[in-house]
């Protein structure tokens, strides 16, 4: 049996630690500045939260999110050995989107909890 299907998941697995790790990492730092109840989601392109979510769910979201859709790309490597490939870099792709999202996100949630109200 070739072992380089098998190296390839585990290299996976260790960098999804790894992006998993930072993600919860981010969320216990900003989790410590950010106290609002509801923290904003999304964005507008005036800049302003367009809805918020709880505070909870704005903290750990992306690592739950990254978590299942990287579980599932897994498992879709297990069945479709063929597309190891793809699915390998799909993996990637989200876990480092998701890194970058979580950080940007976070520290732009703390920045507008010490912003002044808009009228």
């Amino acid at each position: 049996m070739d072992s380089a299907p098998s190296d390839v998941i585990a290299a996976t697995l260790m960098a999804l630690a790894i992006g998993l790790a930072f993600i919860a990492g981010c969320a216990i730092y900003y989790g410590r500045k950010i106290t609002a109840p509801r923290v904003p989601m999304q964005w507008g392109t005036n800049g302003r939260p367009t809805w918020f979510a709880p505070r909870l769910v704005g903290l750990w979201f992306s690592f739950g999110f990254t978590a299942i859709v990287s579980v599932v790309l897994l498992v879709l490597a297990h069945y479709e050995p063929q597309k190891l490939t793809g699915l390998i870099v799909a993996i990637a792709i989200v876990i480092g989107t998701n890194m970058w999202v979580q950080a940007y996100h976070l520290k732009r949630v703390s920045q507008w909890q010490t912003e002044p109200p808009a009228n």
